[in-house]
């Protein structure tokens, strides 16, 4: 079974989540424990695929200023081939699984809204199973994915973890939590 992560690793995970590049040392400074500690921790959360590090490219910063949601019906025999045929599209942001009226949600960026028809056209309506979209364009990010932190959910959250102050971001090399 795997560990369910406890008050420390939640701290540990915070303080990574503010700031991806600290050093063991300093993680170990912040809350108190020993560097071999912190070591060992952040060794299991990644092992057990409770954390992942990785480097956060902001898709804008490549030219890519157009963002857009594409909502997409899809024949039940061939979600998962959809799915997956989506998700190997460099355009692609981000695909989910969802309930209700559609069956997969995308997220796509793009160089200009002038390409998002020969997107939906040359690409996702070329996916045998993809029966119907629906098109929505991103006009402002509120909160990243990336921004959310251990705490944020109800029920569970953290005594340690305080509030961002207003207009903090996560910085590149943030920790992303997986679900």
């Amino acid at each position: 079974m795997a560990h369910i992560p406890d008050e420390t690793d939640r701290q540990i995970i915070f303080l990574l989540q503010r700031d991806g590049r600290l050093s063991n040392v300093e993680i170990g400074r912040q809350l108190g424990l020993a560097e071999g500690t912190v070591r060992k921790r952040l060794e299991r959360l990644i092992t057990e695929n409770v954390i992942r590090i990785i480097a956060l490219a902001e898709p804008a910063a490549f030219g890519l200023t157009t963002r857009v949601l594409i909502s997409i019906q899809a024949e039940l025999g061939e979600l998962n081939n959809v799915a997956g045929l989506l998700a190997k599209m460099p355009e692609v942001c981000s695909v989910n699984v969802i309930t209700g009226s559609f069956d997969i949600i995308i997220e796509v960026a793009l160089p200009s809204s002038d390409r998002l028809l020969s997107f939906l056209i040359d690409k996702v309506s070329s996916i045998p199973g993809v029966k119907r979209t629906e098109t929505s364009q991103v006009m402002q990010v509120v909160k990243h994915p990336c921004d959310w932190t251990v705490g944020s959910a109800g029920g569970s959250g953290s005594s340690f973890i305080p509030a961002l102050p207003p207009g903090d971001q996560i910085v590149p090399g943030a920790i992303v939590i997986s679900t």
